[in-house]
């Protein structure tokens, strides 16, 4: 059968561009001008040593600001259709799937590599899910110009892996989560993984590319606690005894620091004891594995009672001293028996306090094994 021209010339066109494009993946790593590119994220493929959870959080995040109208949500990337508050709400009821509990997020980038430098630009989020028979639902698309302010704003909620203080956008930029690329150009690499994964081992993994993603600090923040213990001789006791002897001399600092004190301002015979005092600090961690405690507050308790946080300008101004040291020197110096009740948003279990402890200090800050109990919720500042 003889071939029409106009036949020959697509069908000819379609073969020879996916050809071309799917065989030059392997030296499109050498350099490529700025390519659109879509990669996927699914919140079940992330590992426990990412630190946090970009998909699930971004999307409660996002769906409070539709919600609350503070961001535009379109139709598609082209942006000639919005879909209202009301209207998403209606495509969730319909399709009976929660905007919130979608397990995939699509960012749309744009990726360059020159002379080994690679960039890569956030251009915005596509939301799809898929109904019990496989069928696709479109959620719209966020531009990232709209949101970059609240994301760059926010932290995102860290687990005993993560970093303290990381904004979703440095999330984002840090490219520390899995993800898979879809789509490069005009090629379809969800149907062509092998060139997909070739092409993000040769940008991601190449020792000799720079990139402008983000890198990620080894920073936690700790939160302890200190018991005095009966040792009198022991340094926690004498660290809780030494704001004992502060309030006791002192009285009047403490009724007016306390909206609810454990006794009358008139009743004398009652001793103020401290029964725990919890610290919290940044750690920070340098390339040679040496940690810096950085205190931001404490909290005392004083027969059971607490008292309002404290933080650290506030205690230098008591001059409260321990051991004829400060206060804050002497936290510094960790020479007391403590507990680790919190890293991040991850409260810590009581049996495990000891050996997470541990591993800050003798394993890599992303690889501490943890699993939280299902009795404890983490903190979470949605």
């Amino acid at each position: 059968m003889k071939l029409t021209a106009p036949y020959f010339t697509l069908k000819a066109r379609l073969f020879i561009l996916v050809v071309f494009s799917l065989s030059s993946l392997s030296t499109m790593a050498a350099g490529f001008d700025y390519t659109p590119t879509i990669i996927q994220l699914n919140k079940n493929h992330q590992g426990d040593t990412v630190g946090f959870s970009l998909v699930d959080n971004i999307y409660h995040l996002f769906y409070k600001q539709i919600l609350d109208e503070k961001v535009t949500l379109w139709e598609s990337p082209a942006k000639q259709i919005k879909i209202s508050p009301n209207a998403l709400q209606l495509i969730e009821s319909e399709n009976k799937i929660a905007f919130r509990e979608c397990e995939n997020l699509f960012i749309n980038e744009y990726w360059k590599l020159y002379k080994k430098n690679f960039e890569f630009q956030i251009l915005g989020f596509s939301f799809y899910s898929r109904k019990a028979d496989k069928t696709k639902v479109n959620f719209g698309y966020i531009d990232a110009n709209d949101v970059k302010l609240v994301l760059s704003s926010t932290p995102i909620p860290t687990n005993i892996n993560g970093p303290i203080n990381l904004s979703y956008w440095q999330a984002l930029m840090s490219k520390h989560y899995h993800f898979n690329i879809v789509k490069f150009g005009n090629v379809d690499l969800a149907k062509n993984p092998t060139y997909a994964f070739d092409l993000k081992s040769k940008v991601f993994e190449s020792s000799k590319i720079k990139s402008n993603k983000y890198d990620i600090p080894d920073v936690k923040e700790i939160e302890y606690f200190v018991l005095p213990g009966l040792d009198s001789l022991s340094s926690g006791y004498l660290l809780c005894q030494s704001i004992e002897m502060y309030f006791e001399e002192h009285r009047n600092q403490y009724f007016n620091m306390t909206q609810v004190p454990v006794t009358s301002h008139l009743d004398v015979n009652t001793d103020l004891v401290v029964s725990r005092v919890e610290i919290t600090e940044v750690w920070e961690r340098n390339a040679d594995n040496e940690i810096t405690f950085v205190p931001q507050s404490v909290r005392i308790f004083i027969n059971n009672t607490a008292m309002p946080e404290l933080t650290m300008e506030e205690l230098a101004r008591m001059q409260l001293l321990v051991e004829f040291r400060p206060f804050e020197e002497y936290i510094k110096d960790k020479e007391f028996k403590y507990n680790i009740k919190r890293v991040n948003y991850e409260p810590i279990y009581g049996y495990e306090a000891n050996s997470v402890k541990s591993a800050l200090f003798n394993k890599a800050w992303n690889k501490i094994d943890y699993v939280a109990p299902n009795t404890l919720n983490n903190r979470d500042p949605r």
